[in-house]
This record gives structure tokens, C-alpha cells and sequence, in this order.
């Protein structure tokens, strides 16, 4: 008997369970996905710098590509133009909004949604692991920095470039040497602040605000 005359003395209902049976069966099998993405963010909260001015504001701008939540790299000795993910690694959340986060502990600041005296605005430029060859890596970070007054006129700009080495030559090893480098970023950002012609003219006012606040 062929599977054609067999199926003609199967009442329809049951012809219908066993097809949304195997219907499951194969969504089951091709749904299975691999272990879950090991998540990185930038560990507890950074100390305050002990340089950094008060009454500050910090937004941090990036490429689109720094939106997302991927760990970004390069070969340098291979492609340095492409840029590649981790596929079983992540951030915590967008590059730019731990970065930003990670700042404005350093500096004491708030975020930039609101009134203030002084802005401190970051552009982001690169933020990515960089393998010189297959053994050597470092965490890249590049920025340029704007200080700008409550009318949005630049007082001081500068651009920085730091780097860190990675430990290892993963995932692991560029998130750790990414955020080291964002901390060392922090640093001088609160060195070039308190240095900086454009900041010092731009305490007074921030003392203006808080006396008219009280």
C-alpha cells in the first residue's frame, strides 16, 4: 500500500495533528541558537578625578556604528580598514552611552540634558581593538573634545588619542584594554580642564548659577 492510498483511511483531524506535530518538531530544531553572548560592561563606578571641575556637563557623540552593543576590532596588519565584530561578545550597552557614563563619574558631570553652564562635548572617532599582528592587540581610543560656554560657543577644544595593551587576544582582553583606555581618557580630560584658558573662563559663571539658585 503507497502513502497516498494510506493516507486516504486516516480521518482528516489526525492527518492534521501529525502535520502540526512535525510542523513544531522542525521549528524546534531550526530555532536552537548557540550558548548566549558573554557581556562586558565598565565594572563598578570610577572614582571622581581629583583635578576635575564642578558644575559640568559631558555628552559624548559617536558614529553610528557605536550606537550598538557590538565589540569592535581591526586587523591592522591584515585589512585596517575593515572593521569586524565579536560574534559571541558584547557590551552592556552602546559603546558611546558606557563611555559617556564612565566620564562623567571621572569628572563629577551630569548628563547634557538640560540648562547649563558648561558643556563638555566628546566626538568619539574610534573605539576599537586594534591587533598590530595575531599575538598583539591594543584597546584604541580617539577623540576630539570640545568645551563649550551656555551659549554653545567653543572655549577649547583638543584632540587625544590614547592606548592601552591588551592581556589577551580576545573579546576578554580588547573590552578590559577599552575601558583602561577610557579611564586613561577621563584623566586627561580632567587635566586638560583645570590647564585650559577656556575652562577657567567658564567656573565663574557656573558660580554665577549656583548663587542664583540659592
Amino acid at each position: 500500500m503507497t502513502i497516498f492510498a494510506f493516507r486516504n483511511f486516516l480521518p482528516r483531524s489526525i492527518l492534521a495533528g501529525l502535520a502540526a506535530a512535525l510542523l513544531l518538531a522542525g521549528c524546534a530544531l531550526g530555532g536552537r541558537s548557540g550558548p548566549p553572548a558573554t557581556v562586558y560592561d565598565f565594572g563598578p563606578p570610577a572614582q571622581r578625578a581629583a583635578t576635575a571641575p564642578v558644575s559640568l556637563a559631558v555628552e559624548v557623540r559617536a558614529p553610528a556604528w557605536l550606537d550598538g552593543t557590538a565589540i569592535a576590532y581591526r586587523l591592522a596588519y591584515e585589512d585596517p580598514l575593515r572593521l569586524r565584530e565579536y560574534s559571541g561578545s558584547r557590551w552592556a550597552g552602546g559603546a558611546a552611552q558606557l563611555l559617556a557614563q564612565r566620564l562623567r563619574q571621572q569628572l563629577g558631570a551630569t548628563a547634557a540634558n538640560g540648562a547649563v553652564d558648561c558643556l563638555l562635548r566628546v566626538d568619539v572617532q574610534e573605539f576599537t581593538q586594534v591587533f598590530d599582528t595575531a599575538e598583539r592587540s591594543r584597546g584604541v581610543v580617539q577623540a576630539e573634545a570640545f568645551l563649550l560656554d551656555a551659549g554653545r560657543r567653543i572655549l577649547a577644544r583638543r584632540v587625544f588619542s590614547v592606548e592601552r595593551p591588551a592581556a589577551s587576544q580576545d573579546a576578554r582582553g580588547g573590552a578590559a584594554a577599552l575601558v583602561a583606555a577610557s579611564g586613561q581618557l577621563g584623566g586627561e580630560l580632567a587635566s586638560w580642564l583645570v590647564e585650559s584658558d577656556g575652562a577657567r573662563s567658564c567656573a565663574p559663571a557656573a558660580g554665577n548659577a549656583r548663587s542664583r539658585a540659592q
